[in-house]
C-alpha cells in the first residue's frame, strides 16, 4: 500500500514538473495576428524587415511570429535568427504584450471572422505557453 502511494506521489510530482517547464516559445504566422493595418503595431509590416517597403505587386512573405515567455529576447533571437539570405524572417512578441493586443482586438470585435481568428491565436498561445 505504501509502495503504491509513493509510486503515485512520484508520478504526480514528475507530471507537475513537466507542466512548469512548458515551452518558452510558440510559432505563428503573420496572418494569425490579423491584417497588417492592425498587426503592424506589434509585429511590424507584412514585408521582409530588411526591406524599406513591400513589393509593388501583391506578394506573400513567409513571416513567422515567435511569442515568448520566461525567456530573454536575446535567447529567442538566437533560437530564431533573422537570416535574409535564407528568407527567414521572425518577429518577436512577448507573451503578455501579445495576449493584451489580442484581448483588445477581440473586445473591439470589428469583423466577426477576424475575431474568430484572433481568438484562435490567443487560445493557441495559452495552450502552448500557459495561462496568464
Amino acid at each position: 500500500m505504501l509502495r503504491n502511494f509513493l509510486f503515485f506521489l512520484t508520478f504526480f510530482l514528475l507530471c507537475s514538473c513537466a507542466v512548469g517547464s512548458e515551452s518558452a516559445t510558440a510559432l505563428f504566422t503573420y496572418e494569425d495576428f490579423g491584417p497588417p493595418s492592425m498587426s503592424n503595431e506589434i509585429i511590424g509590416m507584412d514585408w521582409w524587415q530588411w526591406q524599406e517597403h513591400g513589393d509593388s505587386h501583391q506578394k506573400t512573405y513567409d513571416i513567422k511570429v515567435v511569442v515568448y515567455r520566461n525567456i530573454s529576447l536575446d535567447e529567442v533571437k538566437k533560437k530564431y535568427p533573422v537570416v535574409p539570405e535564407q528568407l527567414k524572417d521572425y518577429r518577436y512578441a512577448e507573451y503578455s504584450k501579445a495576449v493584451s493586443y489580442l484581448d483588445r482586438l477581440i473586445e473591439e470585435n470589428v469583423i466577426e471572422s477576424l475575431t474568430v481568428t484572433l481568438k484562435g491565436t490567443r487560445e493557441k498561445i495559452v495552450q502552448q505557453l500557459g495561462p496568464q
